[in-house]
């Protein structure tokens, strides 16, 4: 493989969340390794030299990932930029970026651990409307280099563990974040400021997660929340289809975390779908089906198939493989 064609197949896989800038004098030296724990994913990420992360607001916008990501610095260094200043990320420690905000990242060569979580699986652990974007650790504070310590052993034990003990790994390390973060967590921003549309957007997601089994979950009761209009409210979603769809849209996908979880085996597919918030059966299995391309029925068949150790994965594109576990994530 040509170098011109090497760099274009590592810009690609990083497409979804980044604008990368390097010297394009420079040869790339990268790699990228990634394990895939369902409610996030952990990536390897190596490259050699300077290269800028830029995660513009065109980026967020287009982008549809609605994540958070927890960098561990292996070795090198790597600064931020974002509106509250810069910071730059400690040896061996945790920064966390919010990806819905803007943010530019200088590295030189710096392989780092970097665990993309989706923003519902972390939120629901933590105080409502809490502010991640920034938070971290002194290389010095031991509570940062047990986190960090948690990531390596991860990525060093993540190709041996089965189907079942990725999703209690991954619990694990979530509550042990979110745990860690709590001290970290900051209030809710001021609502006024139309600039911090993105975080509002977040924090409606955040709340929708939190009350997917509410009767009364809508606009009214997000509204309400945020201290917006219904307007400025629906304007949030806009690009997405609406409100009404993203609560239907987070009610299947915990349906489906929910019908390929072992834990959750031996309930019935009309009890998970009741429990999500789904009066008929008929309208579920619909939505479902238009949702992910298969029924529920198919989707535990999977687990069921997983479970005896009869899948054989096909082979596939690797960078297209790396984007859709991203953007997964955020669906």
């Amino acid at each position: 493989m040509n170098a011109n064609d090497a760099e274009e197949i590592w810009r690609e896989a990083l497409r979804p969340m980044y604008e990368l800038r390097r010297p394009r004098e420079a040869a790339l030296s990268a790699k990228i390794k990634t394990w895939d724990f369902g409610a996030m994913l952990l990536t390897n990420h190596v490259v050699e030299g300077e290269v800028q992360f830029h995660r513009t607001r065109k980026k967020i916008a287009t982008s549809g990932l609605d994540q958070y990501l927890v960098h561990c610095l292996i070795a090198g260094e790597l600064t931020s930029e974002f509106a509250q200043g810069q910071q730059k990320v400690p040896l061996n420690s945790i920064a966390i970026r919010d990806m819905a905000v803007e943010n530019v990242g200088f590295a030189v060569d710096a392989p780092m651990l970097t665990l993309s979580v989706s923003r519902a699986a972390l939120d629901r652990r933590l105080p409502e409307g809490a502010r991640l974007h920034g938070a971290s650790w002194e290389a010095s504070d031991l509570i940062g280099a047990m986190v960090a310590t948690h990531l390596q052993t991860l990525a060093r034990l993540a190709t041996g563990m089965s189907a079942e003990q990725t999703y209690l790994a991954a619990d694990a390390t979530l509550d042990l974040l979110a745990a860690c973060l709590l001290p970290k967590a900051q209030p809710g921003v001021k609502q006024s400021d139309p600039r911090l549309s993105p975080m509002l957007r977040a924090q409606a997601s955040s709340y929708i997660e939190r009350h997917l089994l509410d009767a009364d979950l809508g606009p009214a009761a997000l509204c309400k929340v945020l201290k917006i209009s219904r307007t400025a409210l629906y304007g949030l979603f806009a690009e997405s289809g609406g409100v009404a769809k993203r609560v239907r849209d987070r009610r299947l996908d915990e349906a489906l975390r929910r019908l390929t979880a072992p834990r959750h085996a031996r309930e019935r597919i009309a009890e998970i779908s009741y429990s999500v918030g789904f009066v008929s059966e008929t309208t579920f299995n619909r939505s479902f089906k238009e949702r992910f391309g298969c029924t529920p029925s198919e989707a535990r068949g999977e687990l069921l198939v997983k479970a005896a150790g009869k899948v054989e994965q096909m082979p596939e594109d690797l960078v297209e493989a790396h984007q859709r576990k991203i953007k997964r994530l955020s669906a």
